[in-house]
């Protein structure tokens, strides 16, 4: 079960870096998985390095971490629904973040805030059975990590009226 959950986080973590990476090269957003096995295969020693840290963080008792592969540390279900959302519903992503902040538009987002935003959202519109507050929760620790101080705050905000806005339709 730990290693699950530190597959699925790997997985969330970096798919957020392939978006930034996307966006800074103003590359296309709704291509990610065209890119995402090269993205992998170029960053395996860091996705790697990441999913042991998580698991032996998350376990309670000795794990054997040899012979780990990225394949292993990624949720590649995971990530190609996700970027599938993104191809198909980015649009609809990207309303619901604008009708949930006050006079803030796409464009004033910094790339990483977007980014985790986008894969909250992604995971909320799926049929991956996320709860929601996993996704907002994950959302808020990535923004930990990567933003700045009061990002999680917002992206807490933001999330929590992106899920009212879904569960009124």
């Amino acid at each position: 079960m730990k290693n699950i959950r530190a597959k699925r986080e790997t997985s969330r973590e970096y798919l957020m870096k392939l978006m930034y990476q996307t966006y800074i090269s103003n590359g296309d957003i709704t291509d990610l998985e065209n890119e995402l096995e090269g993205f992998l295969e170029n960053n395996q020693e860091y996705i790697i390095s990441r999913y042991k840290e998580l698991v032996l963080t998350y376990s309670d008792r000795d794990v054997n971490l040899d012979d780990v592969t990225v394949n292993k540390c990624v949720d590649k279900a995971y990530l190609t629904k996700v970027c599938d959302i993104l191809r198909l519903r980015i649009d609809d992503i990207n309303e619901l973040i604008e009708n949930n902040t006050k006079n803030w538009s796409i464009n004033r987002f910094s790339k990483i805030d977007l980014a985790i935003l986008q894969i909250a959202i992604s995971e909320m519109l799926s049929d991956l059975n996320i709860p929601e507050k996993v996704s907002i929760n994950q959302a808020i620790d990535l923004a930990k990590i990567y933003c700045e101080e009061k990002t999680p705050k917002f992206i807490n905000g933001i999330l929590g009226s992106v899920v009212d806005e879904i569960n009124k339709r």
